[in-house]
């Protein structure tokens, strides 16, 4: 994990302008956010205003010393959790913020990397039981009669089928982007039909489409097309995209998903012609520093982690994913897989 040093700001705090310039020139080099004040009851104040990282106190002031402001910072539980550095050898400055620092990072990479261990196991343990509920509440909604349980049961049934298969597409998202992050994500490269694979795939979402009067169009994907890929990632990849298109499709609407063979690539494309994606958001998608979504046309609310999964695992496929969207008039997303290899590849 990348930790910019702008993102951490250092209050120094000395009464001698000369000690402040220099413990400056140490630290703004390295991109820290600086802050100063030349005497405690100030310094006081911009802790509780600012809340910095980091404090670097000079002992020996006039008035209020070091000792009082940290008996106060202490004291203070809006403060109290904000470290403080006793300034003494100024050239040693620039190592000691750089090992608080790293200290700092590695506590925060653990924390991070536990989380997501977290994550993983509760997702593998939901997953099944879900998957099961996932196929009994779909095969119910094809095997009931709207005409003998009446309207209202009906939609029932077929919303909890619609919500049961949300629910288990962001489990299972969860569980390959918790594996992603922790290296434990395996990829298996085999010789198979792409396009029934996305077929197999796409047909999962008609009822569930359908359930929005929205259609789902397969563009030729009768035709036999090799490659060599994951095909639980691609599955993956192609759930999400799909179902993104239909959560931001109107009723009435129609989501297209066609594929072609463009020299050692398939391209595979899904459009929809819904909403799009205003101007000022298209720059937040498919960056993993931002974490952007949004409701969907029936209030339908995402996690952000579907596309992001997508990312990668097209780039594992030394592929590319991007989009072209115009507001009102919809959205495609592209992505490419690498078509063919020479043998299937096992990687961990």
């Amino acid at each position: 994990m990348d930790i910019l040093a702008s993102d951490y700001t250092i209050l120094i705090v000395d009464d001698v302008p000369t000690n402040v310039m220099l413990v400056q020139a140490i630290l703004k080099k390295q991109g820290y956010t600086l802050l100063t004040a030349d005497n405690g009851p100030k310094a006081l104040e911009i802790c509780e205003a600012k809340l910095p990282n980091l404090v670097l106190l000079d002992i020996m002031m006039p008035g209020m010393d070091g000792y009082e402001v940290l008996k106060r910072l202490k004291d203070n539980p809006k403060t109290n959790h904000i470290p403080v550095i006793i300034m003494s050898a100024l050239s040693d400055m620039q190592s000691i913020v750089k090992g608080y620092l790293k200290r700092i990072k590695s506590e925060l990479e653990d924390t991070i990397e536990s989380r997501d261990k977290l994550y993983s196991v509760i997702a593998h343990d939901l997953r099944l039981p879900l998957g099961s509920l996932k196929m009994m509440n779909n095969a119910v909604s094809m095997m009931v009669d709207k005409e003998k349980i009446g309207t209202e049961v009906y939609e029932m049934i077929q919303m909890m089928n619609k919500t049961s298969e949300e629910i288990f597409l962001l489990l299972d998202n969860l569980l390959k982007w918790a594996k992603n992050r922790l290296n434990k994500q395996r990829i298996y490269k085999q010789p198979t039909d792409i396009n029934s694979i996305i077929d197999s795939t796409v047909e999962i979402y008609i009822p569930v489409a359908a359930q929005k009067e929205v259609k789902i169009v397969p563009e030729g994907l009768g035709t036999e097309l090799d490659g060599v890929v994951d095909i639980d990632m691609l599955k993956t990849i192609v759930r999400n995209l799909v179902s993104n298109a239909i959560k931001f499709s109107e009723p009435g609407g129609s989501v297209v998903v066609k594929t072609r063979k463009d020299g050692d690539f398939v391209e595979v494309s899904v459009k929809d012609n819904g909403i799009g994606i205003k101007p000022e958001n298209q720059d937040k998608l498919l960056k993993p520093n931002t974490h952007f979504t949004t409701y969907g046309t029936s209030n339908e609310k995402g996690s952000g982690l579907g596309l992001m999964l997508c990312k990668d695992f097209v780039e594992l496929h030394d592929g590319n994913l991007w989009f072209e969207s115009e507001p009102g008039k919809g959205t495609t997303f592209f992505f490419t897989l690498k078509a063919f290899n020479q043998e299937p590849t096992a990687e961990a």
